[in-house]
């Protein structure tokens, strides 16, 4: 947006974003560097900038590529949201908090995580898909966030999130290349359900945790019911937009990319309502009805990225690069069996309990 904003600034703003700022992009423009395009009618619309087709011609002459940029080193890593539900959804806006000694430490220990996989050796190749993929978008943030009228605290959230690999699908990451090497591909099993089973103090039933007598062919909605009861503060009434009822099961998606049922994120079958499935679950996890409507979410997830942020600095220490998804890790395919190790480990120490790791490559 070319507009200066009506908000002070804050941590996570650039300081080449001030006054300046619209004047030299107007000056670029005259000069025919850039093309920029401004909304007809303001009705929320944003500005566009792209490169004239001049400047575009002079970029290829000069064989300038993606390895000759670089993000600024005091960009703000650790990322502090407020979380409001309202009729539209969940509106995240930023907070600009108080730094801390643990905020300090959390920044140092990520900074030196991102400067560790900015070195590594680490490539995509080429698969002619769109969009293209930049293998040197590397930087790592961790995202906290509070609730309704909270103070400031970094124990809930705190996922990592960035780098071009963590929204690539599934059969893109396959052209991954670390070190030379090809990627093996490792995720906790059933996580954030054993994740609740830790924090209650109980141990989790042995084998997949989200198979439920009647649900056979609908983990992914399982999956989903069970993480909204955890992160919900009271009663549930409605599923979320993203989880379809009676639209198929999830061979139905995994057959046909185009069918009804790989439109959502997840699957119930028809007139799967929230009672109903929640005493389907219950008649497996009884012990879990005490997690649930607690927000505990927010601090499991924290938990969570912990042991995440543990598993990286291990394997770095070791002189291993790891790419984090979330639960999950992409390594060099030899290193497969140390990173089980390290994830199964720094679990272990974390959570007091002990997590399966599945090699999902």
């Amino acid at each position: 947006m070319l507009g200066h904003g009506s908000k002070g600034r804050s941590r996570y703003d650039s300081a080449i974003f001030g006054k300046p700022f619209s004047p030299t992009l107007s000056l670029l423009e005259d000069m025919d560097f850039l093309d920029l395009r401004r909304p007809s009618v303001v009705r929320g619309e944003v500005s566009s900038i792209g490169v004239s087709d001049w400047f575009g011609r002079q970029v290829v002459k000069a064989g300038v590529g993606l390895s000759d940029f670089d993000r600024r080193i005091d960009e703000e890593v650790i990322i502090l949201s407020r979380h409001t539900r309202g009729s539209n959804g969940t509106r995240r806006d930023p907070i600009d908090y108080a730094d801390t000694a643990d905020t300090r430490k959390c920044r140092d220990d990520l900074k030196s995580l991102n400067a560790f996989l900015k070195a590594a050796q680490i490539e995509f190749l080429n698969d002619g898909v769109e969009p293209r993929i930049d293998p040197f978008d590397r930087t790592l943030r961790r995202r906290f966030s509070i609730h309704s009228k909270q103070k400031p605290r970094f124990d809930q959230g705190g996922r990592l999130f960035g780098g071009f690999w963590q929204n690539l699908k599934s059969e893109r990451r396959r052209q991954i290349r670390i070190g030379g090497e090809p990627i093996g591909i490792l995720d906790y099993g059933s996580m954030f359900t054993r994740l609740a089973y830790a924090e209650l103090g109980v141990s989790a039933p042995p084998g997949d945790l989200y198979a439920i007598p009647g649900y056979e062919n609908y983990r992914s909605g399982i999956k989903l019911a069970m993480n909204c009861l955890l992160f919900d503060g009271g009663p549930r009434r409605s599923w979320p937009t993203e989880l379809g009822i009676g639209v198929g099961d999830d061979v139905d998606a995994a057959d046909d990319s185009q069918s009804e049922a790989a439109r959502y994120e997840a699957r119930l079958p028809a007139r799967a309502t929230v009672a109903s499935t929640k005493k389907a679950i219950l008649g497996v996890h009884p012990a879990l009805e005490k997690a649930w409507g607690r927000r505990l979410g927010y601090r499991l997830m924290f938990r969570e990225s912990e042991i995440m942020v543990r598993a990286l600095r291990t394997l770095s220490s070791k002189d291993v690069p790891a790419l984090c998804l979330h639960d999950g890790l992409i390594v060099p395919a030899s290193a497969c069996e140390l990173a089980r190790h390290v994830m199964a480990t720094s679990a272990l120490e974390l959570a007091g309990a002990e997590f399966p790791v599945a090699d999902k490559t």
